[in-house]
């Protein structure tokens, strides 16, 4: 059984970059499509074709999202699926991009350059090609969690087919300069991808404006349902199958597509997109207090500190070595997204004990935590591997209240 806070009488939910609980029009818009709507889209008979035109409905509500259009929107089992088929598609396919960022294909080693702190789905699916005769480039972010477009620019060649640079990291939220690294791909006649899994339905993202030729997105990170995703392919990029079998998404992508999914992804994807203004508005609030709260545990408890002053990102000047930090750029960063560093505690431990009191925050991304290793995000911003075990990534969500927060730092206050 959940352990409930006991102020609250619920659980105290402040690890939405891991998952978020599925809306209720969500749910509504899937319900239909898991009873009576059951059938296969594929099918001619009627209610094949009102499962097809609720797959369709989707993929247009999704792509106006974006300003894309609905057939540059592919829909996937989720995010890690569709970051392996953006980036093997373009190493290892045959691929045409036309317009001014024409580029010829066939290169006997194709060249991919992305950041060191990326989301494993990315990462991983970059080991995989080093293997398979593709050399890829390794960009670190500096101290602030912001990786350098100049540092990007340096790694350039006459191979590099591909940029993959995430919108916003999902350890530390700190958002990325992706119009001004898509500009430079495009002016280098490259591709660029962009994982946007952390950053869709939280801010704005219109495709056409940043040059993103290629776009992942998972609906369980805006209060969609788990397995479910997309990819957002520019119609101007011939990308190969990433499945093979069936003629489904216009034969790009084999098997029986799954309806309630898609279209709860799609209610929950419009429903952020309305309320996007109201949403950051209300995060920004909390976020305030966030920092009024961390200034203030700063001044009370620990000796020397100076509250706000002492709240430096890591890799600046030192503001004592016992102060509560946060991690990444203070300015550049998702809505109610925090990733702090708490001077002799256990991250992992922190996060079990404040799990007991009913708080649910987490100590790096939820798909790393059975790897045992220290974050590979903050490593790679410069801290050691002590202040990377020692920092816990809070996200919070517009259904948070500032009475969550003074529990939160309540008990941090008592830990410390």
């Amino acid at each position: 059984m959940a352990c409930i806070n006991k102020t609250t009488g619920r659980i105290i939910y402040m690890d939405n970059a891991a998952t978020t609980p599925l809306y209720d029009e969500a749910l509504e818009a899937m319900m239909p499509y898991l009873k009576g709507g059951f059938a296969n889209p594929a099918a001619i008979y009627d209610i094949g074709q009102e499962a097809a035109g609720a797959v369709a409905a989707a993929r247009s509500d999704i792509a106006s999202t974006l300003g894309a259009r609905p057939n540059e929107i592919y829909f996937t089992s989720g995010g890690t699926e569709a970051d392996n088929w953006a980036i093997k598609g373009v190493a290892l396919g045959e691929y045409l991009s036309h317009g001014s960022h024409r580029r010829a294909a066939g290169t006997d080693r194709p060249h991919i350059i992305t950041s060191a702190f990326e989301h494993h789905a990315v990462l991983n699916t970059c080991k995989w090609l080093e293997k398979n005769e593709c050399r890829v480039s390794y960009v670190n972010p500096s101290a602030d969690g912001i990786v350098p477009v100049s540092e990007i620019e340096s790694h350039i060649c006459k191979d590099t087919v591909l940029i993959s640079v995430m919108l916003a990291n999902n350890e530390t939220g700190t958002i990325q300069s992706v119009r001004e690294i898509g500009t430079l791909a495009h002016e280098h006649g490259i591709l660029f991808h962009t994982d946007a899994v952390a950053a869709y339905g939280h801010i704005p993202v219109n495709v056409k404006e940043s040059n993103i030729d290629l776009m992942s997105a998972s609906a369980h990170k805006f209060n969609g349902p788990k397995g479910t995703g997309f990819l957002y392919v520019s119609e101007e990029i011939k990308l190969p199958p990433f499945m093979h079998g069936g003629a489904q998404e216009q034969g790009r992508r084999a098997g029986t597509v799954n309806v309630p999914g898609i279209v709860g992804m799609a209610a929950a994807a419009v429903s952020h997109h309305n309320d996007m203004e109201a949403d950051i508005a209300r995060l920004n609030e909390l976020g305030s207090y966030f920092f009024e709260r961390l200034s203030g545990l700063n001044a009370s408890v620990l000796k020397g500190s100076e509250g706000l002053s002492d709240m430096k990102v890591s890799g600046e000047k030192e503001p004592g070595k016992d102060a509560v930090r946060i991690n990444g750029c203070i300015d550049k960063r998702l809505p109610g997204s925090f990733n702090i560093m708490i001077p002799g505690v256990n991250a992992e431990e922190l996060t079990v004990r404040l799990g007991m009191e009913g708080i649910c925050v987490s100590a790096g991304a939820a798909c790393a935590t059975y790897q045992g290793d220290s974050s590979h995000v903050l490593k790679a911003m410069g801290l050691t591997k002590k202040e990377a075990d020692s920092s816990i990534r809070i996200s919070l969500s517009s259904a948070n209240t500032m009475q969550e927060i003074d529990i939160l730092f309540e008990f941090l206050r008592g830990i410390l």
